[in-house]
């Protein structure tokens, strides 16, 4: 757990965050979204003491952060940030493996970790483990940045705009490598991002911040359904509200009885997808089917319709 309470940073007689107060539960994922210079990125490096509050207190597992060193503290909290961060003249294996040599693991130890790692990933530990940043994608170096930052452990994982720099099929298969390692490790996550639609999609909760104040923090289908003022209504925007709000259900919510023609739709696909599927097919329904292709019914447009509208 990650307890922020009333923190406040100051340069000079600027607050660039101004007395935020939120609590990050474990294993949960949440995500800071906020335009430039809303102070999302210095709330971020507050946790790991890269940037020093002003005043408040930031609790880890009920510790104060400033009860340990900063150097140490840094080497318990995963850390990516946007570009990856690879060190240039040391290996994917050396690069993975910098901080569990630095807590002093053995090299057995750490050499299991990193193929576990780069396993995790989807690259061949013999066929990247021996390679130089420059000789990955850049789709590859930040999977090796976010494997970093995961080789030691950290119970929280720090994120600072990880995926800005990817393009867009990238970005979505590192967004999903994502979900998938947060759910095997239990890992709590902070992370931060300028893009809606990422928060949306990651986000457990989402804090949304402007000129250093915290506007709202909630679920993604309250911060959609419920904006708590004007900007936080104008950073959704009007016309993707609805889009994103079926992107947080799965069409298993929405089946009904009766019959329908045409391609079957599996239960687990997102409310958005199979409204985009019930366009384009051109058809007012489809079946729905299990994974195993057992019949469960059918998906309406006007049920999806029904569901992506504000709410009463």
């Amino acid at each position: 757990m990650i307890e922020i309470e009333n923190v406040t940073k100051r340069y000079g007689d600027a607050a660039v965050v101004d007395d935020v107060s939120l609590v990050v539960e474990p294993r949960t994922i949440t995500v800071v979204v906020g335009t430039s210079g809303s102070g999302k990125t210095t709330l971020l490096r507050m946790i790991n003491r890269l940037v020093e509050q002003t005043s408040g207190a930031i609790r880890l597992d009920g510790v104060d952060n400033r009860s340990l060193p900063g150097y140490e503290l840094r080497r318990r909290i995963g850390y990516a940030i946007q570009g990856h961060g690879l060190f240039p003249h040391r290996t994917v294996a050396q690069n993975i493996g910098t901080v569990p040599v630095l807590l002093g693991w053995d090299a057995r130890r750490v050499a299991a970790r990193v193929e576990e790692l780069l396993t995790l990933f989807q690259l061949d530990p013999a066929a990247f483990g021996p390679r130089y940043p420059h000789e990955l994608s850049g789709g590859q170096q930040q999977r090796v940045g976010v494997a970093r930052a995961l080789a030691a452990e950290p119970n929280v994982l720090l994120m600072d705009e990880p995926f800005g720099a990817l393009d867009p099929i990238i970005r979505a298969k590192a967004q999903e490598d994502l979900l998938a390692i947060q759910r095997r490790f239990g890992t709590t996550i902070v992370l931060v991002t300028h893009d809606m639609e990422e928060a949306v999609h990651l986000g457990d909760r989402i804090a949304v911040m402007d000129g250093g104040k915290l506007m709202q923090y909630a679920t993604p289908a309250e911060v959609l359904a419920r904006p708590a003022n004007t900007f936080v209504e104008n950073l959704i925007g009007t016309g993707d509200r609805p889009f994103r709000l079926l992107s947080l259900g799965k069409v298993s919510e929405a089946v009904e009885p009766g019959p329908a023609e045409g391609e079957a739709i599996t239960a687990d696909v997102s409310l958005r997808d199979a409204l985009a599927m019930l366009l384009w097919s051109g058809r007012q329904a489809l079946p729905v089917v299990t994974a195993e292709g057992s019949p469960l019914g059918r998906v309406t447009v006007d049920e999806l319709v029904r569901r992506g509208a504000r709410p009463a």
